[in-house]
């Protein structure tokens, strides 16, 4: 099995004991968080294949940390847990597309998270703020054009940016972002087109980043 890191959410106590034990015989590495809201605070750098979500400290999260939960939920395998400790066992519930079906821990990690690419947290959260942005196509021709846009959604990962112009799936482009002060290009890949005038939506192009430096990736998230 390849190197798995998984990371647990669960408050101190016997159930988080049990899942660390269980993790360790798993010889699966591993970090430790009470709560969803510190997790962004001191492991948001960490690449990581799965979570498990105590059940425990999931009913008594706030609900802005229950948000955050939902956001790992859209982008990584979870198991929720909950510790039996009549008969020291373990439950588990897969939760979200990434999953699996199992409710095994054992077949989580080995199954689910041992074949998972391996993710930080901080591309989780996107930023709604209105950043200005430069948008460069270049065409087999030679022609470089350059598009002035602006941001409605931004990430580590990627963002949404304004374009009427012509975009197709597939289209490389090279993305300037004004407000940060590590202006390199960042070599970009166009992952969906929002066509002008087809629907009532925001017309634009949702960009997957390609080689986003860590002092940019760091300024994104200063900016959320």
């Amino acid at each position: 099995m390849s190197a798995v890191r998984i990371l647990i959410v669960c408050m101190q106590g016997q159930s988080r004991e049990a899942y660390i034990k269980a993790l360790d015989e798993l010889n699966v590495e591993y970090d430790v968080v009470d709560n969803f809201g510190d997790t962004f605070k001191k492991f948001n750098k960490i690449s990581y294949n799965g979570f498990l979500f105590d059940v425990a400290t999931v009913v008594r999260a706030k609900a802005k940390d229950k948000a955050e939960a939902n956001l790992f939920i859209e982008r990584f395998p979870v198991l929720r847990v909950n510790y039996r400790a009549s008969d020291e066992v373990i439950r588990g519930i897969p939760v979200g597309k990434f999953s699996g079906e199992s409710k095994l821990l054992e077949d989580f990690v080995r199954k689910v998270c041992s074949v998972f690419p391996a993710r930080s947290l901080r591309g989780s959260r996107t930023s709604s703020r209105v950043l200005n942005v430069l948008l460069r196509k270049e065409y087999s021709s030679g022609f470089i054009s350059i598009e002035k846009s602006v941001t409605f959604d931004i990430s580590e990962e990627g963002g949404f940016f304004f374009s009427v112009k012509k975009w197709e799936e597939g289209d490389p482009l090279s993305v300037v972002v004004k407000e940060l002060a590590d202006r390199t290009p960042i070599l970009s890949i166009v992952r969906k087109v929002q066509v002008w005038g087809e629907t009532d939506r925001l017309p634009g192009i949702e960009v997957r980043f390609l080689n986003l430096t860590e002092a940019q990736a760091d300024q994104i998230e200063e900016l959320m």
